[in-house]
């Protein structure tokens, strides 16, 4: 009998997930598992990902990274094992309470060694709020959820564990003698000083930041289903970049009498990041659970294209990296044929002759 083909990704030998079984081709698992298999099939071929880091108060800087320095590890793919909605085991030195999963964890071969926690955003562009704009506005929506500013807040203090006492120099000034962190009055008279501090901390230690959250990109002519000849490409995100995000937009909803859901999330993290600073683990539960929880229902923050398109903005986002004849060289052994149905931009890209020589 000759060998059975199995459905596989590229670039994941090794992983929690098992590609013969129909279930790990649904949405939920396909929308960070793809991805995952893209990194590994651009770092096959030395195409960097496009790194969105922290410059100043006024934006982002656009460089180039490579796979290995988002992994964490310069071991080939084959040598890897990718923790699929895994912990992130280090930064429970961090916290008493129990850590939440992260969208992948990336682990050396035999798992002892976890070298990267990443959160996975896979955006289609362009989206509604841009599919009327010319082709160099395009974008896509990003929406955050609550564990991503939980795991957001860890990577920061993980690697500030040198700095801590110049850590407390800048938060303590405003948040030691707060009486009810969850008054919102108290809250709302403190916010500009809290901000401030936020601000002031980014800068300090900007050259910490750290690869965070990957953003796949997706491209089709308009809102059309017909891709374009360039449509994939992925966006990295450092901690210090995606919590500049979260404060421009709080210090933007200042001078409303309510708590916005990016404003709650800067308190938050300032709040984590100084009691960090005092001790050696905080409990996160009443921080990002009980912390402000009546302001804006719901923890999931949503940023629109036309908010991030001045922080990703470049030439990649264009004309991204990989041309859509590649797809076939990505998902192997005939996986295709197993993805569910309604799934979204996938309908596109499965049921187009892509594969037919595949």
């Amino acid at each position: 009998m000759g060998n059975i083909i199995k459905p596989s990704l590229f670039g994941i030998e090794h992983s929690n997930r098992d590609f013969f079984d129909p279930y790990y081709w649904g949405k939920n698992q396909f929308n960070s598992s793809f991805p995952v298999a893209l990194a590994c099939y651009m770092r096959s071929r030395s195409i960097p990902l496009v790194y969105v880091t922290y410059r100043d108060e006024l934006g982002t800087t656009i460089s180039e990274l490579d796979v290995s320095d988002v992994f964490g590890t310069n071991r080939p793919n084959s040598e890897l094992y990718f923790a699929f909605e895994s912990r992130f085991d280090p930064f429970a030195n961090y916290v008493h309470d129990e850590l939440p999963a992260i969208d992948l964890v990336i682990c050396e071969k035999k798992r002892e060694h976890k070298t990267r926690p990443l959160e996975i955003k896979l955006t289609t562009l362009p989206d509604n709020t841009t599919e009327s704009l010319d082709e160099d506005k395009y974008g896509s929506e990003l929406v955050i959820r609550s564990a991503t500013t939980r795991y957001m807040a860890l990577s920061m203090v993980r690697s500030l564990q040198k700095n801590l006492s110049q850590v407390r120099e800048i938060f303590e000034p405003t948040l030691a003698k707060v009486r009810n962190w969850d008054s919102k009055p108290e809250m709302l008279q403190l916010a500009p000083r809290v901000l401030d501090a936020l601000q002031n901390f980014l800068n300090e230690f900007k050259q910490l930041q750290t690869p965070f959250l990957m953003q796949p990109i997706w491209k089709t002519v308009g809102k059309t289903p017909v891709l374009v000849d360039n449509c994939l490409d992925i966006f990295v995100w450092s901690d210090y970049a995606l919590t500049h995000l979260f404060l421009d937009s709080a210090k933007n909803a200042l001078n409303h009498q309510g708590i916005s859901r990016q404003l709650r999330a800067a308190l938050r993290l300032s709040r984590f990041i100084y009691q960090s600073s005092l001790n050696a683990k905080v409990y996160q539960a009443p921080i990002f659970d009980g912390m402000l929880s009546d302001c804006e229902n719901g923890n999931v923050i949503s940023f629109p294209m036309t908010k991030l398109v001045k922080y990703m903005s470049c030439k990649r986002l264009i004309c991204p990296a990989i041309n859509k004849n590649e797809i076939k060289k990505i998902v192997l052994g005939g996986g295709h044929k197993l993805l569910t149905t309604k799934l979204d931009f996938y309908d596109v890209m499965f049921s187009s002759n892509l594969f037919e020589s595949a």
